[in-house]
Order: C-alpha cells, then structure tokens, then sequence
C-alpha cells in the first residue's frame, strides 16, 4: 500500500500576459492530441534514459488501447491510469490552495501510522483501496522502512518546478510589474507591502510607460506608423518629456505648419491653432 506510483500536477492558466500587462485568454483545447505527445515524449525519456530498449518502445507506441488517457470523469470514477485529467477547473481561491497544498504535500501522513513496539511492526490505515481490497495494512519494521525508502528522492531532486510568472526570476520582479502586483495573493502582497509602498512613484512610471506603448501599438496598426520611429533615420525615438502649456503647443503648432510639417488636417496659412 506504499508502493510508488509516479505521476505529476500541473497548474497551468488558460492564456497569458503579453508585455503591456493584458491578459489573454486562451481555453484548452486538443486534450486528446497532448496526450499522444505526452504518450511518446514519456517512452522517448524513457528510452534516452536506457530504461527501455527501441523494439519495447516501438511495441508500447503501437498498443491500442495505449495505456494514456484523458480522464474527465468525478476523481472517485478515475481509473489508475496515466492521462491528462482536465475534470478540475480551478475558479476560486479555496481550489488552489487545496490543489497547491495537494501537489505540495509529503508522500506519507504520520496520522496513517501506528507503531508498535512491542511487535515491532507498523499498522497502516487508510481508505479503503479498491487495488489492494483493504484498509489497513500491518508491516513488520524492516518492511515497512524499506517500502518507504521508495519516497525518498535523489540528493538535489528539485520536486516543484515554477515556470512563467512564478518561476524565481520573474517572482523577484512582481513589485515592479503592476498587473502582476495588483492579481498577486494576499500572502504575498503583506510580506511585501514595504516594497509595494515605496514604489508608488515608480508604479505610474510602469503604468505610464504601459500606455505609452499601448497608444504607439495603436497607432501602428489603424494608421499603419509608427510615431516611435524617426521618418528620417529610421532609428527607434523617446519619448522625453510631455508638454501641456497651451500657450507652448500653439507655439510649436504654429513653427509646424510654417516648415511645412503640419498636423493631419491643418492646413499651412489657416487660424486653427488659435
């Protein structure tokens, strides 16, 4: 009953953010067509590793039915099988932290095992196992260590792998990425409200900066320019300061149209700017 069974979780987001901070949705899909490239990636590893020789593997690739499948029923109709099970949406913060703490937990629960020392042997209680048909298991000492030996990974085995917004690299910049700051668990927002404080000056820069991009990204695509590409050199601009005295922009309005360079539907010679 402590045997190892090897498999792996995931929690992945439907979608992602692009580099001015919206968020994309993008809904699984295909769940069929991952699970034959998880299928052959598995005995492709495999096989690299020198656990199975190339005419096993070729016989594991031509079994129908495969042995891989996407599970999409209740967890208590689940066969012991590798798939991909897409049956847990998560939609709600109690879901991830059951999930995370699931995916987090020690192979073994101290509150499963009774030792008695005057038998020298483990009692093991469970649920009921539909595989074992029991409940409760007695080990004797040496067995019982030696089945748990079985969990216990290689020196530096990483176990949890964050990749995206929570792998250490992009964890260490969420204080300066405002949509990531503003969506970041509670948690995270107190142990770091210090930092989050003393960059308020800098979030408008962020946020300002993210507008900016955005409004030039529009403008590329309805007017088909660029305004942060020089129309002489065709070097990438700047922009260096914003100016907003009407009296400074009727000046250079006006320093415009007398070089010929005038706005979009001012014409040279007319009063428009005043």
């Amino acid at each position: 009953m402590l045997r190892w069974n090897p498999h792996f979780h995931a929690i992945v987001l439907e979608g992602g953010f692009d580099e001015e901070g919206t968020f994309f949705y993008i809904p699984f899909s295909s769940l069929q067509s991952m699970v034959e490239i998880f299928r052959h990636g598995v005995i492709k590893l495999l096989v690299e590793k020198e656990l199975l020789n190339q005419s096993f593997a070729r016989n594991l690739l031509s079994w129908h039915p495969s042995g891989f499948s996407q599970d999409a029923g209740p967890s208590s109709n689940r066969r012991l099988r590798p798939g991909i099970d897409n049956s847990v949406r998560i939609l709600d913060t109690e879901a991830q932290d059951s999930l995370a703490q699931y995916m987090a937990r020690p192979p073994l629960s101290l509150k499963k095992i009774h030792y008695e020392s005057f038998k020298r042997q483990f009692l093991f209680h469970t649920k009921y196992n539909d595989f074992f048909k029991e409940n409760l298991h007695v080990f004797k000492a040496s067995d019982f260590l030696a089945e748990l030996t079985q969990h216990i990974p290689p020196k530096r085995l990483q176990l949890i792998r964050r990749f995206g917004l929570y792998s250490s690299r992009t964890k260490g910049r969420w204080a300066s990425l405002s949509y990531v700051a503003e969506r970041a668990p509670s948690g995270w927002k107190a142990n770091h409200n210090h930092i989050l404080v003393s960059e308020n000056d800098s979030n408008v820069d962020v946020e300002g900066d993210i507008c900016k991009k955005a409004w030039a990204r529009l403008l590329a695509k309805i007017y088909e320019i660029d305004p942060f590409v020089c129309p002489i050199c065709g070097y990438e601009m700047k922009v260096i300061a914003i100016i907003e005295d009407p009296v400074e922009v009727r000046r250079i309005l006006k320093h415009l149209i007398k070089i010929g360079r005038a706005p979009p539907g001012v014409e040279k010679g007319t009063n428009q700017v005043e």
